[in-house]
């Protein structure tokens, strides 16, 4: 019931332009034996993961102009110090947190309802994150004592990914005299704009490879008039590999720190661990073995790293 709610809902819902699709978009991800795979046949799940991925650049650009601000008025008063803005953060926000104490960890770490681990062995990571929130903090007030003294206009217009060249020179906000554009937001978002798309390929490779898979399985039984099930009895199940004890005792003395259990009480675990993967092993040598007998073309693009020019529209420099 739930996987059809979700279906539904990626049907109408019309998601915000997160300007972070490779450009040109391909529709159709493969043709295996003439048949195509479109990329609205990806599962839900996959369509709802990518969804996510993007959300955070939409996320993102949102929150750039603010930071675009911040960056500026910081490097005017670096400037006006005669100090590298490093510096100037030393000075401002790293000298004036006051260092967590032992206390305050224990305190932190006794207020967890069902603490997993010793506080010894989360005490730095505590303690850290405490630091991390009380420099944030400062940082915060530092920005708004900066912006206290500064001319800043904000323009009305949402911050959205440029659809075109002209649209980069599109004016967001100015600070004493200097242009925020949508290009400066843009270039500094392609790092993250990289690492989305790289996430979004293995998202539909996978579910793609899949699907292939299963597509060449089906033709295949359809070929032999026989089923999917009877290819894979035949030409999987039979071949898998019989895991032995040794083989799980190895596994186990390799990953001993790890496991923290007495091999017996593990042993069967492990087995069939092993032995799901010796069963994808030979699923994935028949697969490459149907493909090298078909006539399979695959459209879906590794995502290539961001040139200096090339901005989350993928204009072309």
């Amino acid at each position: 019931m739930v996987r059809y709610l979700l279906y539904f809902a990626l049907l109408f819902y019309q998601a915000p332009n997160c300007g972070c699709e490779q450009k040109p978009e391909i529709n159709v991800l493969a043709v295996v034996n003439g048949v195509k795979i479109a990329r609205k046949e990806l599962s839900i799940d996959t369509q709802t993961q990518v969804s996510l991925a993007q959300d955070t650049v939409i996320v993102a650009r949102s929150r750039q102009l603010e930071l675009k601000i911040n960056d500026l008025l910081l490097e005017a008063e670096a400037r006006r110090r005669g100090i590298t803005t490093a510096k100037l953060l030393e000075l401002e926000v790293i000298s004036k947190v006051i260092p967590p104490t032992e206390a305050e960890a224990k305190a932190i770490y006794e207020q967890s309802q069902k603490p997993a681990q010793s506080f010894s062995s989360t005490r730095n990571s505590i303690i850290a994150q405490l630091k991390a929130e009380r420099e944030s903090l400062r940082a915060r007030v530092f920005a708004s004592s900066l912006r206290a003294g500064a001319k800043i206009a904000v323009s009305n217009q949402q911050v959205t990914p440029p659809t075109n060249e002209a649209e980069l020179a599109r004016v967001f906000a100015n600070v004493n005299g200097v242009n925020i554009t949508s290009s400066d937001i843009e270039t500094s978002l392609l790092p993250l704009i990289f690492q989305v798309q790289q996430q979004v390929y293995i998202l539909r490779k996978s579910d793609l490879d899949l699907r292939i898979n299963d597509l060449l399985l089906e033709q295949e039984a359809k070929r032999l008039s026989t089923t999917p099930r009877a290819l894979i009895e035949q030409h999987v199940n039979a071949a898998v590999p019989i895991v032995t004890e040794e083989q799980a005792r190895a596994y186990y003395n390799a990953n001993k720190a790890q496991l923290n259990r007495d091999f017996s009480s593990v042993k069967v675990m492990i087995m069939q661990y092993l032995m799901a993967q010796e069963r994808q092993k030979v699923i994935a040598a028949y697969a490459e073995q149907l493909r090298k007998e078909s006539a399979v073309q695959v459209y879906l693009t590794e995502p290539r790293p961001p040139r200096l020019r090339q901005l989350c529209c993928n204009l072309v420099d």
